[in-house]
């Protein structure tokens, strides 16, 4: 894999301002050493229901959101809605709170260890050769 598939939770696009409860709205990038890529805008259906929710709540079923972003590695919300350090595990999905601009955290990201151990980089080639370079495996 050359890129990482990362969602981001947001109502506007510009910003990270939807929690992992209220999160209903995702737009999706797919983030290579290059940069990040705009994918597309993925919105719940309306008639998704929490089931730890009454009837009238707009949040997602856990299935319905899982399925809304399962090609994702990576989901970036404003917050958990509960303490659990800034990161999350969700199935193969690892979520990170980032209350900023979404650009700001794609160029964060992209930048980051985390999106270079996901690619399969050695620190010793990074630091060698200043270059991204992929494991053989």
């Amino acid at each position: 894999m050359s890129w990482v598939r990362v969602a981001v939770a947001s109502s506007d696009g510009a910003s990270v301002d939807q929690s992992l409860q209220e999160a209903s709205r995702f737009y999706v990038y797919d983030v290579a050493p290059e940069g990040p890529r705009f994918v597309e805008q993925r919105t719940a259906p309306k008639s998704s229901v929490s089931a730890y929710s009454d009837q009238n709540s707009s949040e997602l079923s856990f299935t319905d959101f899982l399925d809304l972003i399962s090609d994702c590695s990576i989901l970036l919300v404003r917050s958990f809605g509960f303490q659990a350090g800034g990161k999350l595990q969700i199935g193969w999905i690892t979520v990170y709170e980032a209350e900023m601009q979404v650009e700001k955290a794609m160029n964060k990201f992209s930048r980051s260890p985390i999106f270079k151990n996901m690619l399969g980089v050695k620190r010793s080639q990074l630091a060698e050769t200043g270059n991204l370079v992929r494991k053989e495996y």
